[in-house]
């Protein structure tokens, strides 16, 4: 009956591993089709390529160093992807780190349903906020310039921050918060001078993530973008419906490489620390 029960055991174990393999494979095979049309020798979409070259590469190279002049949107569109998620990986943590020291370090009516609530930008649909936000800055009649797309990414990524450094407060001791105010510093100098340096993994990995999420939104982006305002996903959009070159695959690819470079990084920085990546 042992040996039965083993073996039951080992089958299933094996199937789940298979299933996952399956499910891997499943998840990973359009990136995979993405980097490999990157490479290709061809001027269409023709998969398997009928050869490997780096041609679009220097393509997009060409287009950000504005030699092609239909396309030196590509040059302001990084730039401006890239402020973009700056700004908003500023806003969530200006907002997000006294918002997660008041959940941990204090108790108040309201708490836990504040930190069920922290979870609903993750699962709202981004339609409907872009939608929203869309009428909002409509009604104001304002040119509010870079505001509302800032803003938007930014309710989206910061639950990531927070919980990035909820954990990571959770992790730091409060009694040496404690010692540093018997020995008399302000509430002020302890947190900056003791707690601060406790949790900056769990902030520096919170505003990485933060920062490639919007660097990465498509579709809050394409409600809320402008003439002015013109993020690097709209660029990507607007080529493929435009163009069928690989060199979308090309600049595609390239993002995928930053994502990757970003991930490798936040676990460097974190390491064994347990953040809520």
């Amino acid at each position: 009956m042992k040996s039965i029960a083993i073996g039951r055991g080992g089958a299933e174990a094996a199937a789940i591993k298979l299933l996952t393999i399956i499910l891997l494979l499943v998840l990973l095979s359009p990136i995979v089709m993405v980097v490999a049309m990157s490479f290709t020798a061809g001027e269409t979409l023709q998969f398997p390529p009928p050869g490997l070259s780096l041609r679009w590469y220097a393509e997009i190279w060409s287009m950000l160093a504005g030699d092609d002049a239909g396309s030196s949107r590509l040059g302001e569109s990084l730039a401006m992807s890239l402020v973009i998620a700056a700004a908003a990986a500023l806003t969530c943590l200006a907002a997000g780190l006294p918002a997660s020291y008041a959940l941990v370090r204090f108790r108040f009516r309201g708490r836990g349903v504040i930190d069920e609530l922290l979870g609903l930008p993750v699962v709202f649909p981004t339609v409907v906020l872009g939608i929203a936000l869309l009428v909002l800055v409509s009604m104001s009649g304002l040119d509010l310039g870079l505001v509302p797309i800032v803003v938007a990414h930014a309710i989206i990524g910061l639950p990531f921050m927070m919980r990035n450094i909820i954990v990571a407060l959770q992790g730091t001791d409060p009694k040496l918060e404690e010692a540093a105010r018997t020995l008399g510093a302000s509430p002020v100098r302890a947190f900056f001078e003791v707690i601060l340096p406790l949790i900056r993994g769990g902030i520096a990995s919170g505003m990485l993530l933060v920062f490639i999420l919007s660097f990465n939104e498509f579709t809050l982006s394409y409600f809320l973008y402008t003439i002015d305002v013109f993020p690097l996903p709209i660029w990507l959009f607007q080529l493929g419906n435009t163009s069928f070159s690989p060199a979308i695959f090309a600049a595609s690819a390239l993002i995928v490489f930053l994502n990757i470079g970003v991930i490798l990084l936040v676990d460097t920085l974190v390491g064994n620390r347990g953040a809520a990546v």
